[in-house]
């Protein structure tokens, strides 16, 4: 029999023996509805006058089957094309509800902390508040979303709070997000949650978040919390918190620190990425390294480059934009639908046989000796290709910021390749979504970083037939080489045919085999590589 409410308006439990019967009773076979039962059962105990330890084994209980539904219910919206759907998006809410009410729960029992009997407690309720302010964090950034400023405020006091108490390192048990030990600290939460932001989530796919979370998880100890007192003098300093602010870690220059600021001691992670790094160099295997599950499938060198220089090098804040004299820029997705507009508009045939006319041209061949525009125009439209009016919100070296109309009918996601045409006439640039961000009204905004180069479509495939699923072209583009920037000759193919050291075959009045000397990027649904 499923869980109810006692009665309207009081909570479901009080205790963790009501607690546990009504988890027990509770049913999984419709995760959504028990995911709201849950978040019912949450806000009625959050308002309810608990004895102050039977509110804190309620939580504990809770946090489990909070983790296990948050999990079941990742996929609908982790890693999905924005904008989600309506139910994508309610499943989103909801998790973000639940969030919000363990924290709210947990700081219920914090005020409760003058009671005898959570004296020995406060140190794992302060860390529980923690964990849920930078999971409701990740949550945000999970879909791109902006959370509000006033979270980072909560997490500094937090810290700054636990510090003061003398129980900032303090071990308490964590099953969710411990060690090997299945143990953590208030340090370790704030560390893993300020360090994840600092890696710029808004440029990362999925499995690259799900990288770097994992991977501040295994080398959490591997970093400190450095009071003005204990900082080295090394200048600029890599990642600073100031504790009274409302923003994250950044490098920052040793003659602006205050008593409020913190560094962070990255020497030991540095150690670590570096030593990773040199071994794929040295082309070791990625299976050996020690790195977490998650690094499967990844460009694990380039990705171990990115989180060194953001989190141990005190990378440069990014150069500000400007506004643009530009207001409106087409944008088409998909290699099919680039290549027609960067081609000019003419479909892609396969480039080694003649295509059988269809009825429809061959009688307007008998009668014009042409097929007519009418005829192109139908075979068009089959298609649906279309370019879609974003507005510029501003612009930067080689990178433009573009907001996605609310009639757009085409979804966005990192690493997406994507053919840009700078205001409503002229050619069609190649370039990849490097960041997206959701606005708290809903307004979608996306970085695209264009490739240098005028784009010319091609005709590709692998050139080993043993790696090629059949014979068959397919779209493709060729960049030229820019000398003065040392930039080299370089193709855009499909995802998951280019290989250093493979060959790519390339039709040019003929079909012509390149070899792939190095692969400059691997995106979503391309590869950009170089070749000779």
């Amino acid at each position: 029999m499923a869980p109810t409410l006692q009665a309207e308006g009081a909570p479901a439990f009080d205790d963790a023996r009501g607690c546990k019967e009504w988890l027990n009773a509770l049913a999984l076979t419709n995760i959504p509805q028990a995911q709201s039962q849950v978040l019912e059962a949450l806000r009625g105990l959050n308002a309810a006058q608990a004895a102050p330890l039977e509110r804190l084994k309620c939580l504990e209980l809770l946090r489990d089957k909070v983790a296990f539904l948050q999990g079941e219910q990742r996929s609908r919206y982790f890693g999905k094309t924005l904008p989600l759907s309506p139910n994508d998006s309610a499943a989103w809410a909801t998790g973000a509800a639940l969030l919000a009410a363990m924290e709210e729960g947990y700081r219920r029992s914090l005020a409760d902390g003058q009671a005898p009997e959570l004296a020995a407690h406060r140190a794992l309720i302060a860390h529980r508040i923690v964990r849920y302010i930078g999971a409701q964090m990740l949550f945000h950034a999970l879909v791109y979303r902006r959370f509000d400023p006033a979270t980072w405020q909560r997490l500094h006091h937090e810290y700054a709070q636990a510090e003061a108490a003398g129980v900032a390192e303090e071990r308490v048990r964590d099953s969710l997000d411990g060690e090997q030990d299945g143990t953590s600290s208030i340090a370790d939460a704030y560390l893993q949650a300020t360090m994840l932001q600092a890696a710029y989530l808004a440029e990362m796919t999925a499995a690259q978040i799900d990288f770097a979370e994992a991977l501040l998880r295994q080398w959490v100890a591997k970093l400190r919390v450095l009071d003005p007192s204990a900082i080295p003098a090394a200048d600029p300093l890599p990642l600073v918190v100031d504790l009274a602010s409302s923003i994250g870690a950044r490098p920052l220059p040793r003659s602006e620190l205050t008593v409020m600021h913190r560094a962070f001691d990255v020497d030991g992670l540095s150690k670590s990425l570096r030593k990773r790094i040199h071994a794929l160099q040295s082309d070791e295997e990625p299976a050996r390294l020690g790195l977490p599950p998650q690094a499967a499938g990844l460009d694990l060198p380039m990705q171990l480059r990115r989180l060194h220089k953001l989190w141990c090098e005190g990378a440069p804040p990014r150069p500000p934009g400007k506004v643009s004299e530009i207001k409106l820029a087409g944008i088409v997705f998909t290699l099919a639908e680039v290549h027609f507009f960067v081609g000019g508009g003419k479909l892609f045939e396969q480039p080694d046989r003649t295509r059988e006319l269809t009825r429809e041209e061959k009688q307007d061949m008998e009668v014009f000796g042409r097929v007519s525009e009418r005829t192109h125009s139908r075979m068009l439209a089959e298609h649906n290709f279309s370019v879609e009016p974003w507005s510029v919100v501003e612009e930067m070296p080689g990178t433009w910021r573009l907001q996605r109309p609310a009639t757009a009918s085409k979804g966005v996601a990192i690493g997406r390749l994507a053919g840009v045409r700078l205001g409503e006439a002229g050619g069609f640039f190649l370039g990849v979504i490097r960041a997206l961000a959701q606005e708290t009204d809903g307004r979608i905004v996306a970085t695209i970083a264009l490739f240098p180069g005028k784009p010319e479509p091609l005709a590709v495939r692998a050139g080993d037939a043993r790696h090629r699923a059949n014979a068959q072209w397919t779209q493709g583009f060729r960049l030229p080489a820019l000398e003065r920037l040392q930039i080299p000759v370089s193709l855009v193919v499909p995802g998951g045919m280019a290989m250093r050291g493979r060959g790519i075959e390339v039709w040019q009045d003929g079909a012509r085999e390149c070899t792939v000397h190095e692969v400059l990027e691997r995106g979503a649904d391309f590869d950009r590589v170089a070749v000779f």
